[in-house]
């Protein structure tokens, strides 16, 4: 059996070979460079080349085990098995020794080999290894590295249809050192599905898409519905039942969405403001469902369909897809969903505390300061300093004193005359001992643009308190009382101050 490489490259070879357990040797050609692989009943045994810098001399000089001149004595033409045998004989180096060299050796080569795309191949099943050779090769571990340098081009050139069904393994080999973008695309295939549809839900560019299912499937990974075979009989993976679905044709041109389309769903990401708004689920959704609605958006909204679009249009559906892709990451997980639906429960509750935040009194001129200039996100600075405001007292609730301290000060800053931004901010400079004197200062400033507002009254009384100043706290407590005649939180106060 013979062919040519570019229609039965090296790694194919290989994985059909230990598949279908074969034996015999695989002789490859490319410019001249020839290299023989051995097999037993599929099992990589050994593998040689013409090259000089290939030869097992040159690899025991290269790691210092031997000299040039202690192989000189032997002669150029002698051949690896035998000048192995030579050295073990006469105790120039050890069996371990050996086999450490004849490993590094033998992946070099069938590194070589496997990067051939143009060349020939002839398989001999009546050729066989003589010499007894026991090497451990990681044969996936160098399919997967030559897979993954194979010209782009070459790799996509090795799927034909859009409609190739790309399958889980139900018991996948053990292989480490996998890539992140391996790994990522590993765990979207949990359930047949054809090739363009992997492509639309992958999140990457088409000829990643495809390089990596063809580095997985090569290692059994994931099953190809479809391998050119080189060998007659049918393959371990042939038995795999799959369903057929209908898909475009190769050839077929991508349709884009219509642009009012686009703008639509643009639109809606936009306003979106959870993981489940951006996938248009709701918050019980099941799996089955949130996969199905993720799929239903790559489909029609994935970046490779806009290709042809304008580029501004491109960087926003790829912006949005991102989005999209990391919406469904976070809730198919159910660790990072839950700690989502915390934390969604959390800014909820600091939304709510925030819409509490006292309201400016008729008394005080809310919401002027001297400048009238607009900020870039549309708002004056009163209208900012509102919202940090109402930030600030929701942070300060839910005991964020740094936050609170932070976002407090702007707004007393911004808009020095309102009153609550100056009283709160030194409530929230009154729980740390470093800052409690100018927590005073602020609070004074409060009480002097609103004398008669019996909260900051209470809020200076339990400042002196913790500062010791008894009579100061028990004054401030009594003038807070006879602001409010009904306040229960000064008459407390002055009950503890008694």
């Amino acid at each position: 059996m013979n062919g040519q490489l570019h229609e039965n490259p090296c790694p194919e070879l290989l994985r059909e070979i230990l598949i279908k357990k074969l034996s015999g040797r695989l002789k490859l050609e490319s410019n001249k460079i020839k290299v023989a692989v051995y097999f037993r009943s599929g099992t990589l045994l050994y593998a040689a080349s013409n090259i000089r810098t290939l030869r097992l001399g040159e690899y025991l000089i290269k790691s210092q085990l031997v000299t040039a001149d202690d192989l000189r004595y032997l002669g150029s033409n002698t051949d690896d098995f035998s000048l192995a045998k030579t050295l073990i004989s006469e105790k120039r180096i050890s069996q371990p020794q050996l086999q450490q060299q004849q490993l590094k050796q033998v992946s070099d080569v069938l590194g070589l080999a496997l990067q051939w795309t143009e060349g020939s191949w002839d398989f001999d099943d009546h050729s066989h290894l003589l010499e007894e050779v026991h090497l451990t090769i990681d044969v996936p571990s160098l399919l997967i590295e030559a897979a993954r340098r194979l010209p782009p081009k070459f790799t996509a050139s090795r799927f034909l249809l859009n409609a190739e069904l790309i399958s889980p393994v139900a018991n996948p080999p053990k292989l480490v050192n996998l890539l992140p973008t391996e790994v990522f695309l590993l765990s979207r295939v949990d359930a047949p599905m054809a090739l363009s549809e992997l492509v639309a839900v992958s999140g990457l560019p088409e000829s990643d898409t495809l390089r990596v299912v063809y580095s997985l499937a090569l290692v059994g990974l994931l099953a190809r519905q479809h391998w050119k075979t080189a060998f007659r009989g049918s393959l371990a993976e042939s038995s795999i039942q799959v369903e057929t679905v209908q898909q475009p044709a190769p050839d077929e041109p991508v349709v884009t969405q219509p642009a009012d389309n686009v703008e639509t769903f643009l639109a809606r990401l936009a306003s979106a403001n959870s993981h489940y708004e951006t996938l248009a689920v709701e918050k019980n959704v099941s799996m089955p469902e949130l996969k199905k609605a993720y799929y239903d958006i790559a489909r029609k909204y994935h970046p490779d369909r806009f290709r042809g679009a304008e580029k501004a249009l491109l960087s926003r559906v790829e912006s949005s897809f991102a989005r999209i892709t990391q919406a469904y990451d976070t809730l198919r997980d159910a660790k990072l969903r839950a700690s989502y639906d915390a934390k969604l429960a959390a800014q909820k509750r600091a939304a709510h505390l925030a819409e509490s935040a006292p309201k400016a009194t008729a008394s005080t001129n809310e919401g002027t300061v001297e400048s009238d200039d607009v900020r870039d996100d549309g708002l004056s600075p009163a209208q900012q300093a509102e919202i940090q405001f109402k930030k600030g007292f929701a942070a300060l609730e839910l005991g964020d004193r740094n936050l609170a301290v932070g976002l407090l000060g702007s707004a007393a800053r911004t808009v020095a005359h309102e009153p609550r931004y100056r009283a709160y901010y030194g409530r929230a400079l009154a729980l740390h001992e470093s800052t409690r004197r100018l927590a005073e200062a602020e609070l004074q400033a409060a009480l002097k643009l609103e004398p008669n507002n019996a909260e900051y009254r209470i809020m200076l009384a339990e400042l002196y308190r913790d500062l010791g100043f008894q009579v100061r706290a028990r004054s401030e407590a009594e003038r807070a009382l006879a602001a409010d005649h009904n306040s229960r939180k000064a008459k407390d106060l002055l009950d503890s101050l008694n």
